[in-house]
């Protein structure tokens, strides 16, 4: 890559001089490892920021949050004190840097907001670096960087490896870190690369990479989401992301992309690609097989509206205002990957005044836009096109490397044996999307909670699959092939955030549902299983109620729901967050004209979660007994497990 050292003025030409630019692998790379490092550190800054939330209160977790996703707009002031070359060096150097130290030191609250903060700045320096590239180029190394990323994140089935210690994910790490900071060193070196004069119109252009990042982390580029919403395997999942990589990547390659286009035709395919992000993506989304096409057509449509949208901010010669108007536009850019993520994380848990579906749907719209503003610009096909584009596409089929490991991989557990042929060791456990009390993502430690109590039936709330609170993590699956069981995934909020069933036994049936809900807030579910025990069986029901003393009512709404649901079958066993303590009428209705009881009578009424509270609880119908009643002390989520011995009467 090659940056700029000079600038035009406003309304005047360029100043000339010299145009060394590096080899293209070169410059290539710092994009594409640039953007992956990018990714992942949006990934892990996204639950150590829900954890300062907790412990900061939202006021000041809110206004911490939109002054890291402000700091881009200081690269225009790190321009004018250090150079361009200083611009790279802050941004894609720092986040290299970052990028290290949560690998040696794991990701900290202090060191996510640096981090942050300092990809945001990184995101102007992407366009500083890649002068002169062509948006084809730009886009081409962009995808390439995000298919990287994911092929890496699969051989971990989709536990970053930032997390993790090991030599596997520092092999991951300095590979990254490396070859980046290889491609910085060629980058600083090189000689500079004439700056255009530009409007602030075709500099707008630069801020179409925010929407484009967001999109790929939430949905477009997202294992466990593609998983949980197509009800696919996380192997399925993965060569449906890489097709649509491999597609957008000849496409890109053929030569179709340079060709001009009118704004309203990028118009129309942003808001092709918002409304299919929007109607996958969220609260009231669909689920299938349609993600499929969806998602290929989505990974297409957006490496295309993003090549249009950078041609003008990257060329390197014009007329118009200082370089400094990209800077701002990248920013912008920066700043619009917070507000799409942000509050679609924070929809998850607290209520919001429209469907979270919007978010993801108006930034393909944006994305769309911001390529219309820039749109009719563009050349002839190059020669061999069809070539380039089958290269390209052929190319990306070695991405499915981390799909092999994944799937070849031998998970680590087995599957606890039953304490005897009519005894069942039940746990209800709110795993916090597998984050511990200290903001880290932790499946490990969830996964030795689990193991301690030798259960064959593990109901879970709070479990992440593709949801932004654990990193995009698939936390169920991972769960799943580690301790060597069964996963029935019950979405609620939306397809990647709900509660689940781990089981060694035998499935009978199973089936999920959501709660009824009248408003724009999260959607509250269930999942349930008729799990075979010898000769008979046992129904197993995992849900999670409304949070909050206000919202009494609707827990007893919600827990009217699940009765109906229920139906008073036998053998049952109901467990899960409850959200209300003894004595509570919501907890009292369970129990009121049913033949449900609690599992705690006779035992211990210890707490379940750290500050003392009682929310989890486990109840049984006729023709179930209760022993061994525990609640096992643990770090590994904000809620502690419930754990109690079946004996099924015959």
């Amino acid at each position: 890559m090659a940056s700029t050292e000079a600038e035009s003025k406003t309304g005047g030409p360029a100043v000339p001089g010299p145009s060394i630019v590096p080899p293209g692998p070169a410059r290539l790379a710092l994009i594409a490892i640039t953007v992956a490092v990018l990714a992942q550190t949006l990934r892990f800054s996204l639950p150590q920021l829900d954890n300062f939330a907790d412990s900061a209160g939202l006021g000041v977790a809110g206004a911490a949050v939109l002054l890291v996703y402000l700091a881009g707009f200081a690269a225009p002031l790190i321009r004018r004190a250090a150079g361009p070359r200083g611009l790279l060096l802050t941004g894609v150097g720092g986040l290299l840097a970052v990028r290290f130290l949560a690998q040696l030191i794991d990701p900290r609250t202090w060191l996510v907001f640096i981090g942050a903060a300092i990809g945001m700045i990184a995101v102007a320096a992407l366009y500083e670096g890649a002068r002169g590239l062509s948006g084809v180029g730009f886009a081409t190394a962009t995808v390439a960087g995000l298919s990287a990323d994911a092929a890496v994140r699969m051989c971990f089935a989709t536990w970053d490896p930032v997390w993790r210690s090991g030599i596997g994910p520092w092999i991951a790490c300095l590979a990254f870190v490396g070859l980046g900071a290889a491609a910085l060193y060629r980058e600083l070196r090189s000689g500079p690369v004439t700056a255009p004069g530009i409007s602030w119109r075709d500099a707008m252009g630069a801020a179409a990479f925010g929407p484009f990042l967001a999109l790929q982390v939430l949905v477009l580029s997202s294992p466990a989401f593609v998983a949980s919403s197509g009800w696919r395997s996380l192997t399925a999942a993965h060569v449906t992301i890489v097709a649509g990589q491999g597609l957008a990547l000849a496409f890109l390659a053929s030569g179709l992309a340079v060709r001009a286009v009118p704004g309203g035709v990028c118009v129309l395919g942003g808001t092709v690609l918002g409304i299919g992000a929007g109607a996958v993506a969220g609260t009231y989304a669909i689920s299938g097989i349609e993600i499929v096409p969806i998602v290929i057509l989505g990974q297409v449509l957006s490496a295309w509206l993003l090549a249009v949208a950078c041609r003008a901010p990257l060329r390197r010669a014009g007329t118009g205002g200082s370089v400094l108007r990209i800077d701002v536009a990248a920013a912008l850019g920066g700043f619009l990957i917070a507000v799409t993520l942000v509050p679609y994380q924070v929809s998850a848990l607290l209520p919001m005044p429209f469907p979270n579906n919007l978010l993801p749907g108006v930034a393909g719209i944006a994305l769309g836009a911001l390529a219309a503003i820039t749109a009719a610009r563009g050349g002839p096909l190059p020669a061999r096109a069809p070539l380039r584009a089958l290269t390209a596409g052929a190319a990306s089929l070695t991405l499915l490397v981390g799909t092999l490991v994944f799937t070849v991989a031998v998970p680590d557990g087995t599957a606890q044996a039953a304490p005897g042929e009519d005894r069942v060791r039940i746990m209800s456990y709110n795993v916090h999307d597998a984050v511990n009390q200290d903001g880290q993502l932790d499946p490990e430690g969830i996964a030795r909670t689990i193991e301690r109590q030798k259960p064959q039936v593990v109901l879970l709330q709070e479990a992440g699959r593709g949801s932004l609170l654990s990193g995009t993590a698939d936390v169920g699956v991972w769960l799943s092939r580690r301790l060597g069981m069964k996963l029935i995934w019950g979405p609620a909020a939306d397809g990647q955030f709900g509660n689940a069933i781990l089981t060694s036994l035998p499935v009978v049936s199973s089936g999920t549902a959501r709660m009824p809900k009248g408003d724009w807030s999260q959607i509250r579910g269930y999942v349930w299983a008729r799990l075979g025990v010898g000769d008979t069986t046992i129904d197993v029901w995992s849900t999670h109620l409304e949070g909050g003393e206000a919202h009494g009512d609707e827990r007893a709404r919600q827990i009217a729901a699940l009765l109906r649901a229920w139906g008073g079958a036998p053998r049952t066993v109901i467990g899960g967050d409850f959200n209300t303590g003894p004595g509570s009428p919501e907890l009292a209705r369970m129990t009121r004209g049913t033949d449900l009881r609690t599992a705690v009578i006779g035992a211990d009424p210890a707490p379940t979660t750290p500050d003392g509270e009682r929310h989890d609880w486990i109840f049984g119908s006729d023709g179930i007994l209760f022993s061994d009643y525990d609640v096992p002390r643990s770090d590994a989520s904000d809620h502690y497990p419930v754990a109690v011995t079946v004996r099924i009467q015959r």
